[in-house]
């Protein structure tokens, strides 16, 4: 999966912030804009995730320029399951009936599964990064910060903010249980890349996951535990 983050604005993020913001494309780092993610085509399976804020954040406003029959699967906690919604050709676009306002908010992500017969789709995200507050003057530094309470089980989710590296470091999972897991899905493969959290070497074996701006990934955690993400440029 390729992605591409143009962000908008106010030019608030120096080049340092460049490791861990995005990867390739990048032409401009700034507080509002777009994020394109390539979509694997041939009716393949892409697992991304929402990091701009749009207001409402409902299916409507994200995906409504993919093809006709492109399915999106958002999973639910609670019944440990896909939950399937399709585009559709007439009516208010999406089936079943109320998809068009089922949300992808910051930090939450979906499978894509593209048409049988499209060589492949770009989605693109438009919105803010959620929750930046400013110091102000001439130089501000802008920070937010992002909890979320995981649950044991499996939760589908991605970063808040659009920044990308290791996961340790750039999403700041650092006090995840001994015996958790992370999977990240290949798009090429078709299939999920296990990483386990161990109680030596460098925490995570066989290495520490890494993700890019709009990567989603299951996480399943031993035990209950609050992540916090902090992001701070200027």
């Amino acid at each position: 999966m390729r992605t591409k983050t143009t962000l908008l604005g106010a030019a608030i993020l120096a080049a340092g912030a460049l490791s861990s913001m995005a990867q390739s494309n990048v032409y401009s780092l700034n507080v509002v804009g777009y994020i394109n993610t390539t979509l694997t085509g041939t009716g393949k399976y892409t697992l991304i995730a929402n990091q701009l804020d749009s207001g409402n954040n409902v299916f409507s406003n994200f995906f409504q320029s993919l093809p006709t029959g492109t399915q999106i699967l958002k999973w639910n906690n609670g019944t440990a399951s896909f939950v399937p919604a399709s585009r559709i050709a007439f009516g208010n676009g999406w089936s079943p009936a109320g998809a068009a306002t089922s949300t992808l908010n910051p930090g939450e992500a979906c499978f894509v599964k593209t048409v049988a017969s499209s060589p492949g789709a770009t989605n693109t995200f438009v919105g803010n990064v959620k929750g930046l507050a400013s110091t102000g003057g001439t130089n501000p530094v802008y920070s937010g910060s992002y909890t979320n309470s995981l649950p044991t089980g499996y939760t589908l989710i991605g970063a808040t903010p659009p920044v990308s590296g290791a996961v340790t470091t750039a999403l700041g999972l650092t006090n995840v249980p001994t015996g958790s897991q992370i999977l990240k899905w290949d798009p090429v493969a078709q299939s999920y890349v296990p990483f386990s959290k161990i109680a030596f070497g460098s925490g995570w074996s066989p290495s520490v996951p890494t993700v890019n701006v709009g990567d989603g990934f299951f996480i399943k955690p031993s035990s209950a535990f609050v992540w916090t993400q902090t992001f701070n440029v200027n």
